[in-house]
């Protein structure tokens, strides 16, 4: 996609067109995240030149739509470093959960971008006042306790990031503008997230997820399991412990950071939760995830948790049911597809050639030449966009 369109004419094809905005950084920014930073950036300062060559007013608050493992923290992290240092705002970075408020400072220290920033939790009744607000997840910003802090704090300019930017209950995020850019499938195929195998079982039940690992444990790795119900948490873990297998249920009330860091490092294998590790969860040796039926945001989070690259780990691996409203294979292909019948899995392979068939397939449609009927075109009062351009 030529994104040339939607930035000022003074912007050089993929070159960093504001270089004070990740200078001095430990990290090399990829092309998509210069982007997007650039972006926003331009649309807070009232400098964004539409694809009508229409330069926009300041927007107040936008949205960068980016997947899980892209970089939202590196990107969000770079717009404030940068309104920072140009306007002199005092930065907030709010987040619903500890670990992901823990993770942003942790990036900003380690990183070098030194922003000068409050925490401040979602749930905050007395948040300081800030000039600029990131929000972290900004798919809860609609929530009530959001619309609280935004109340009491007033900031000048909101940035919010998400990988999921719609809610199940159908109320409407409010950005004044939406950054988005390559999607999952595509940050797959660029090699900036992992490649995926996608396997489907009959049913999910704790009984049967239970009975797919303790076959396997080897194919699956160090795994992540969703339930729907404590219930079925718990009667997961009893049936992996009874096949000899460790595995820990992680909720609001449990030791989550002993648990998260013995599970990273290697001294059990299986992790199950609920939704808490649907956000904010950072484990490259992550092999599995498997997740439960849901809808489109859920399952995009759950199944992102497994996206991140490993070295030793060059595929990683999504279970779903059959019965899934959402199966992931609608959001990026995997390279193979496994679906379990007669007792043993079948496979479908993706034809390794689609790519350069659809391809192929795109400069064919280009190239052919297509006549309107002539009931339409006698009615026709000025040319087509592409008859305007041979023109000239």
């Amino acid at each position: 996609m030529d994104w040339s369109h939607d930035l000022p004419p003074t912007f050089d094809g993929d070159a960093n067109p504001l270089p004070d905005a990740t200078a001095g950084l430990s990290l090399e920014p990829r092309p998509y995240q210069l982007r997007i930073i650039s972006k926003a950036v331009r649309m807070f300062s009232g400098e964004f030149v539409n694809r009508h060559n229409e330069r926009e007013p300041e927007a107040a608050s936008v949205m960068i739509e980016s997947p899980t493992g892209s970089g939202k923290t590196v990107m969000g992290l770079s717009v404030a470093r940068y309104l920072q240092r140009k306007y002199g705002f005092s930065v907030g970075w709010v987040a619903m959960r500890r670990n992901l408020l823990a993770q942003a400072e942790e990036e900003n220290r380690r990183r070098g971008f030194n922003v000068e920033m409050q925490l401040i939790s979602m749930f905050d009744k007395n948040p300081p006042a800030v000039d600029m607000l990131v929000v972290d997840e900004a798919q809860h910003d609609a929530a009530m306790s959001m619309a609280n802090l935004h109340c009491t704090i007033r900031p000048k300019k909101v940035l919010g990031l998400s990988a999921t930017p719609y809610r199940t209950d159908r109320i409407k995020l409010c950005f004044d503008k939406v950054i988005t850019d390559a999607g999952i499938h595509q940050l797959i195929q660029d090699g900036y997230l992992s490649r995926y195998h996608h396997f489907t079982i009959p049913q999910y039940s704790p009984q049967s997820v239970a009975h797919f690992y303790t076959a396997e444990p080897e194919r699956w790795g160090k795994t992540l399991l969703f339930f729907h119900r404590l219930e079925e948490c718990e009667a997961c873990r009893v049936l992996l412990a009874q096949a000899g297998h460790c595995a820990e249920v992680v909720t609001a009330k449990t030791p989550r950071d002993r648990q998260l860091e013995d599970f990273i490092s290697g001294r059990f294998q299986v992790l199950i939760n609920m939704a808490i590790l649907t956000e904010g969860f950072d484990c490259p040796s992550l092999q599995t995830v498997f997740c439960r039926p849901s809808g489109k945001s859920c399952t995009i989070q759950m199944g992102g948790r497994a996206f991140r690259k490993h070295a030793d780990i060059p595929l990683k691996q999504i279970v779903q049911c059959k019965k899934t409203p959402h199966p992931f294979i609608k959001t990026a292909m995997a390279d193979e597809q496994y679906v379990w019948v007669d007792g043993r899995w079948r496979t479908l392979k993706l034809n390794q050639k689609l790519e350069a068939i659809t391809q192929n397939a795109r400069q064919v449609i280009a190239r052919t030449h297509a006549e309107l009927p002539k009931l339409v075109s006698a009615h026709r009062s000025r040319p087509m966009p592409w008859e305007r351009r041979e023109a000239v």
